[in-house]
């Protein structure tokens, strides 16, 4: 039989037609049922490519349309003359091509999200100008301070400035230096910790002040984060995990939810949690900087054991760095300034009784008091007098 049954839409109303195709002869279509009679040349009319068994649409030049459930005749009828249509239709009725297309797709998942938006991220950061991340990083302080509590430093005037100054020389040499700053906060909610902020503002609260035995323990903590700084990691990561939900939003169509990226920048700041390659990257330069103003990595060891010491005390693994993730705890980091500590006495010899934790009673056997001694060998103070002028004696007479 030349004619197949359809539902026929005038296109001016959602009324369906019962309707019957025929195909007659010179290439025309007749389309027939109630309220409806008309003939069409085939080839002024549109059909939808085949996907599977779903319904297919004829096209009619005034709005009308034709649903046609699965028929071989409309092939027939309406020959594809697209090459790309024929392939796909091919490739869709072949369960191998689609397995194959599946995997495909798979596999360029995971190399954008691996490889292309960290890639991409990256080139974008180093392309963004420095007034823009220093307006960022002015407006993340504010939002440091109005909703996670951060208030005015309680620190003595003097003790901050002694401190920056500190701070001043080690990022002294960099080129950007003068865009540099460091920020005292009080911030009894998130406790001991400090972040770097985009635009080159190093944020460090009073409780880590406080809680650090030494300011070379202060070095070593901000010259670990002017390196999140100096190799972007804070607009980095903001970036990539923007791309993820922008992806993400192409992927599922929610369109809404790729537009909050802009403003939830600071959230992503302020709570994202560095990528294990950017703390060591962050932690090789602390090494190198420490090393390159004569004060051992081994500070940065230092101070990381009185972090740990800190939140294990409190009870919960997750305490202080639940907000923000300077300085999520690593044995293996510890071990690695260790070692960095150790190339740089070899180094250094000179300045090993300025390595943390540095005994002389105990290393060299020169004790303030007899009393301090355990060992047999230990000397008190005079004998050590005693011996270095003899030494000085005997150098004399040589």
């Amino acid at each position: 039989m030349n004619a197949f049954r359809a539902h026929y839409f005038d296109g001016l109303s959602s009324r369906l037609h019962e309707v019957e195709v025929r195909r007659l002869d010179g290439g025309r279509i007749r389309i027939v049922g109630v309220d409806v009679d008309r003939e069409e040349d085939a080839a002024a009319l549109r059909l939808t490519p085949r996907l599977a068994r779903t319904l297919r649409t004829i096209e009619l030049a005034d709005g009308a349309r034709v649903m046609a459930s699965h028929d071989e005749r409309l092939d027939q009828w309406f020959p594809n003359h697209d090459r790309l249509q024929r392939l796909v239709d091919r490739l869709e009725r072949h369960a191998q091509a689609v397995a194959a297309s599946i995997m495909l797709c798979l596999v360029m998942a995971v190399v954008t999200f691996v490889w292309g938006v960290p890639w991409l991220s990256d080139h974008i950061a180093a392309k963004v100008p420095k007034e823009i991340e220093a307006s960022l990083g002015d407006q993340v302080l504010g939002q440091l301070d109005r909703y996670l509590g951060f208030a005015a430093s309680k620190l003595d005037g003097a003790r901050q400035a002694e401190l920056g100054a500190r701070f001043d020389r080690l990022v002294a040499g960099l080129p950007d230096a003068t865009g540099y700053r460091v920020v005292f906060r009080d911030a009894e909610g998130v406790g001991p910790n400090a972040l770097a902020v985009p635009g080159g503002i190093v944020v460090v609260t009073d409780q880590l002040v406080d809680l650090l035995g030494d300011d070379r323990e202060f070095d070593a903590v901000v010259a670990h984060e002017i390196g999140h700084q100096q190799h972007q990691h804070a607009l980095r990561q903001t970036l990539r995990s923007s791309f993820v939900l922008v992806i993400a939003a192409l992927f599922t169509g929610d369109v809404s939810s790729a537009s909050t990226v802009v403003v939830a920048v600071p959230t992503f700041l302020l709570q994202s949690h560095y990528s294990r390659g950017f703390e060591q990257e962050a932690d090789r330069y602390a090494f190198d900087t420490l090393a390159a103003h004569r004060i051992s990595p081994a500070w940065f060891a230092s101070a990381m054991r009185r972090l740990d010491a800190h939140y294990d005390s409190d009870g919960d693994d997750d305490a202080g760095v639940a907000y923000l993730s300077s300085h999520p705890r690593s044995a293996d980091r510890i071990a690695a300034a260790e070692a960095a500590g150790a190339a740089f006495i070899t180094a250094h010899p000179e300045l090993v009784r300025e390595t943390p934790g540095y005994d002389p009673c105990v290393a060299e056997g020169i004790c303030p008091d007899e009393d301090d001694c355990d060992d047999d060998a230990c000397i008190d103070s005079d004998e050590a007098d005693e011996y270095e002028d003899s030494e000085d004696a005997v150098d004399s007479g040589s």
